[in-house]
Formats: C-alpha cells, sequence, structure tokens
C-alpha cells in the first residue's frame, strides 16, 4: 500500500529540481511526490511563475548561464501527462495487478535533468525577483489608473447645533452660521466644478466667490444656488424660506424658480407646492446671527408673526382688534419667550397666557 502522499512540497525543491540542481534524494522525493499527489492547483501555481520567469529570462544579462525555462518545462509537463495513447490528464494510476506486469506511468516518464552548474540556481532567482518586481510595478500602475479613471471618495462632515448658534468655516472660505437645532452636511474638499452642502434647520450663509464653481444648498426640496452672496436658508420643516441680505439667490424646487436680490425673500409653501415672494422683506429673519429683533413703529400682527418664526413657536392674538396695534420695540435674540411677550404686552397694556403649545396675547383693545 503506498503511503500517504504530502499535502504540499516546498517551492524551493520544484525549482531546484527544475534547474538540475537538487541532489538524488531531493530528486527522489519529487518524483514521489509527483506519483502520490493530486495537488494539479499547485503546479499550476508554480508553472505560472516559472513561464513568467521564463519570459523575463533574456533580461537578465547579468546571469552568467541563463535558464531553460522552455525545455524544463516540456519535461515537467511530460512527467504531469499520462501516455499518449489514453489522452487523459495527469491521474497517476498504479496498477497492480501481476498478469498486466506495466510499471506505473510517470515512473515510465520521468529522466534525470542534466545538472546544471550552481551558477544556474542564482540566475533562477535573479529573474523569479525581476518578475515580482514587474507584477508589483504593474499594480501600482493599474491601482493610480483606476485613481484617475474614478473619482476619489471623498469623506463627509455633519456640523449639528443644539442649543446654541454655531459658526463654521467651509473648506472653500464660505462662512456658516447655524441657528439652534440645525444641521449641515459637506464633504472634506467641494469637487472641481461645484460646491454642495445639505441644509436641515436654518443657517445663514456668506458665500466665497467663485464663478466656476456654483454653491448649492440642499434644502428639503428645494435647491439654492449662488455664486458669491450672503443670504439666509430656513428649512426646519418641509417649507423653505430664503431671505437675501447682499447679492443674487436662485430659487428652485422642482420645475420652479424664482430669483431674489438684496432684501427680497421668498417661502416654498409644500402644502401649496408653490415658491410665493413675501411683500415685505423682514431683517429680523438674521436675528440669530445679527442678535438682535428690532421693530419700528410695526404692527402687533407682523411682530407676533416674526417671534413665532424666530422662536419657533405659536403666538397668537386672542382679538381679531389688536392686529393693528403699533409697536417700537426691540430685544436680544437670547431672551426667553416669556421675557419678550411681557415686553412686548406691557407698552400696549395688554397680558399673555401660556396655553398648551400657544402663547396667546390678549386685551380688549390696544391702550397706549
Amino acid at each position: 500500500m503506498a503511503e500517504e502522499p504530502e499535502n504540499r512540497i516546498d517551492d524551493s525543491l520544484l525549482g531546484k529540481f527544475l534547474a538540475g540542481e537538487s541532489d538524488a534524494n531531493e530528486s527522489e522525493r519529487v518524483r514521489h511526490w509527483l506519483t502520490e499527489s493530486n495537488e494539479q492547483q499547485e503546479f499550476s501555481r508554480f508553472e505560472r511563475i516559472w513561464e513568467t520567469a521564463g519570459q523575463l529570462k533574456h533580461k537578465a544579462s547579468d546571469t552568467p548561464a541563463p535558464v531553460d525555462t522552455d525545455a524544463a518545462w516540456a519535461k515537467m509537463k511530460g512527467r504531469m501527462k499520462a501516455p499518449a495513447e489514453t489522452e487523459k490528464p495527469v491521474g497517476i494510476k498504479l496498477d497492480l495487478q501481476p498478469e498486466r506486469k506495466e510499471e506505473p506511468t510517470i515512473e515510465a516518464q520521468i529522466r534525470p535533468l542534466p545538472t546544471r552548474p550552481r551558477s544556474t540556481w542564482t540566475a533562477y532567482w535573479r529573474v523569479a525577483a525581476a518578475v515580482v518586481l514587474l507584477m508589483s510595478l504593474g499594480w501600482f500602475g493599474w491601482r493610480e489608473l483606476r485613481q484617475q479613471q474614478t473619482p476619489d471618495l471623498v469623506a463627509q462632515v455633519a456640523v449639528k447645533s443644539k442649543n446654541k448658534t454655531v459658526e463654521r468655516l467651509l473648506p472653500d472660505g464660505t462662512k456658516v452660521f447655524l441657528n439652534k437645532d440645525s444641521r449641515i452636511d459637506y464633504p472634506e474638499r467641494f469637487a472641481a466644478d461645484s460646491r454642495e452642502v445639505v441644509l436641515t434647520g436654518e443657517a445663514f450663509f456668506e458665500v466665497k466667490p467663485d464663478a466656476a464653481r456654483p454653491f448649492r444648498i440642499k434644502a428639503g426640496q428645494a435647491t439654492i444656488q449662488v455664486l458669491g452672496t450672503s443670504f439666509s436658508v430656513r428649512a426646519y420643516t418641509k417649507d423653505v424660506e430664503v431671505a437675501v441680505k447682499t447679492g443674487k439667490v436662485q430659487f428652485a424646487v422642482k420645475k420652479q424658480q424664482i430669483f431674489l436680490t438684496k432684501n427680497e425673500q421668498a417661502r416654498y409653501d409644500v402644502a401649496k407646492d408653490t415658491i410665493q415672494r413675501a411683500p415685505r422683506f423682514d431683517p429680523n429673519l438674521f436675528a440669530y446671527k445679527t442678535g438682535q429683533l428690532l421693530f419700528e413703529n410695526e404692527r402687533l400682527e407682523d411682530i407676533v408673526r416674526t417671534l413665532s418664526t424666530v422662536y419657533r413657536t405659536d403666538i397668537r392674538l386672542s382679538n381679531a382688534k389688536l392686529a393693528n396695534c403699533r409697536l417700537t420695540v426691540g430685544f436680544d435674540h437670547n431672551q426667553s419667550i416669556d421675557s419678550v411677550l411681557t415686553i412686548t404686552a406691557e407698552p400696549l397694556r395688554l397680558a399673555w397666557r401660556h396655553e398648551g403649545q400657544q402663547y396667546y396675547l390678549y386685551g380688549e383693545e390696544c391702550r397706549e
């Protein structure tokens, strides 16, 4: 009964055997492995390396004795195949029936390789090293080509504000001032032909001019595009509001778009699916940036509307007669809503109360 074959044979021994450098014991070990092993994948792997080395053998001009890889592999392939008349792949079978008296197929084909000078073994490893170097250079070249053909994956940055405002400088030099409970997402570096960010909440932008790269803000369903200007975008809900301080802004939703210039504002109403210009510009929409709320002889109805927007709460007048009351007043943006309502009500001799989610200013009429 034949001995259990080894699972693997050392690559250096195969190379030594192919180069004619193995001694009698080593040659016998290779022959035994060829007879007993079914690891054709291992031979295929070594064959690829050897044939590649053969393609480079003429380049190794400093070697004293080039390796004849074609002849070596012709002999190796001969050992790995059955006799021609069987037309079968290497599948070494030992027929031990006495009446046939045949020698094992592989033993009949193995012949000793001519002994080569010791320098041949050195030449083999030089060529193998050249193969490794060539493959490495090829891999680096392929990777460089892929990097040129495929855009780099750029890391994304997310900046959030909770109970206070946050100021941030973007990679292109654009300044962003986030209001409370807001978030902006942007890449670590902008693309060569555009600058895009995503906003949730409210922010004031001072965009760095760059005619070759438009600056775009995605806010809900809306896209706001500029080249260089200052403006505010509010998008806490699906409704989006834009107010322009300087420059020109394109405000677009789906197939609708309008242009806004200095001291103009507009709002996208998602329920009506329309963009509507505001009849008047309200500079207090920038209060989270300026820190001040200023009203000069304003109607109480307009003041309440602005306070509701700025403080993100629902403030109502309990009596329609109060709408046209006029008031000149100023607030610090960091004041609480309770403090603001107290200051608003006092000059008009009104009162206020908090019911559920709403605040009410109430009184019979305006009394100054």
